[in-house]
């Protein structure tokens, strides 16, 4: 009686398993979904690698549905995760058998997580454009595990983990990629080499620039690639190598004279690490391409704004008197040089905070000749404007 009855169970749960398998040929995925999931928990089915691979398929469909843009109604509360769950089942039947082959178009576990990659990779994005970067992780540790040799999944597991803090594992990741697979991927390189800039190791972070420098190809027609050429100058000035830095810009610049978002933005970094005078050159270069632009003004104000601080600065150790005479006038000389391109954008902007706080040193500090009108008018004018904005905080 035992025995009868042992076997009636064990074929009511096989046929389980083929009836889901019927049922998702018919494409009733909540119907494959309800006898698959029996089938799955039943001690006669649930070790069985072909149980776990149709519970794959099933819930990959599902998943697919849910994330269409007119889904079946019927199926979009059908389950929490459905694509976790495939995930999960393609890991169990490869697990229970490594070479599982089954009579469906998704055949294998490998096929159906490469049917699950996009999925989360989308997910991955999407939770990183809300800034969730917990969740994005979580969804970016699956799109490579789903395709552990894609380099693009890689490098969304590395970039997540940076996100979400685990700084160490995202050191890790972008160093294998960078070191021992050597992808052709720009942004490893450069968010490695810029961790190692946070941390203060400047050897690594050249290090890893250098080896995917712009300067190894030196064909005649080379494609550069700015923003990466932007960054990895900004890294050797940063490291004091601006001999180099100035020389991938060189060619950055070679490669598209014209670009006044590369000329903005390397003049901008350049004031940072204090190469006033290159910074000069290039932002008034991308001042005549572009004359009206905001941004040209309030950074050229600020170069010759930065370059008086640190006159003033230096002036406190200065103990001779013609060479303290001789800083003043070069400080007094600067403010009047920022003076004219922080107007020009105020005129633009008038209502940005940065460049009236600077406007406002410049009026305050600037020596008027004997004679010539003072700037209190104007002084007073910006601190109306600045006293506005506190008050919409």
């Amino acid at each position: 009686m035992t025995v009868a009855w042992t076997g009636a169970g064990l074929f009511a749960q096989k046929s389980a398993v083929n009836s889901a398998y019927n049922q998702y040929g018919n494409q009733y995925w909540d119907k494959a979904k309800r006898y698959i999931d029996a089938a799955s928990v039943h001690p006669d089915t649930k070790d069985d690698a072909k149980t776990w691979m149709f519970r794959g398929n099933i819930y990959l469909m599902i998943a697919n549905e849910q994330i269409q843009k007119n889904p079946n109604p019927r199926y979009v509360n059908l389950c929490q995760n459905p694509l976790d769950s495939a995930f999960a089942s393609y890991e169990k039947a490869r697990q229970l058998d490594p070479n599982i082959k089954v009579a469906m178009q998704i055949a294998e576990p490998a096929k159906g997580l490469e049917y699950c990659y996009p999925m989360f990779y989308d997910q991955a994005l999407k939770a990183i454009k809300e800034r969730n970067y917990d969740w994005a992780f979580d969804r970016a540790e699956k799109t490579y595990l789903c395709k552990p040799d894609d380099e693009d999944a890689y490098y969304l597991y590395a970039y997540t983990a940076q996100l979400s803090g685990k700084m160490d594992l995202a050191k890790k990741h972008y160093y294998r990629m960078t070191r021992d697979l050597k992808v052709k991927k720009n942004e490893p390189y450069i968010r490695l080499a810029l961790i190692y800039k946070e941390e203060g190791d400047t050897n690594r972070a050249v290090a890893v620039i250098k080896r995917h420098s712009v300067l190894k190809d030196t064909s005649a027609n080379a494609k550069v690639d700015v923003d990466y050429a932007v960054q990895e100058a900004i890294i050797y000035a940063w490291a004091g190598d601006l001999e180099r830095s100035m020389k991938v810009m060189d060619k950055a610049l070679a490669s598209d004279p014209e670009n006044y978002v590369l000329l903005t933005n390397m003049g901008t970094e350049l004031i940072d690490v204090k190469n006033y005078e290159k910074a000069e050159e290039l932002l008034k270069k991308a001042g005549e391409l572009q004359p009206d632009n905001y941004h040209v003004y309030y950074n050229l104000g600020r170069c010759y704004y930065n370059h008086s601080i640190d006159i003033a600065k230096a002036m406190n150790d200065i103990e001779n008197d013609d060479e303290y005479a001789k800083a003043s006038a070069q400080y007094q000389e600067l403010l009047r040089e920022a003076l004219p391109f922080l107007e020009k954008a105020e005129a633009i902007n008038g209502m940005d905070k940065n460049t009236l706080i600077m406007l406002r040193m410049v009026y305050s500090r600037l020596e008027v000749p004997e004679g010539a009108p003072d700037y209190k008018s104007k002084l007073e004018a910006v601190e109306a404007k600045l006293k506005e904005l506190d008050r919409k905080k």
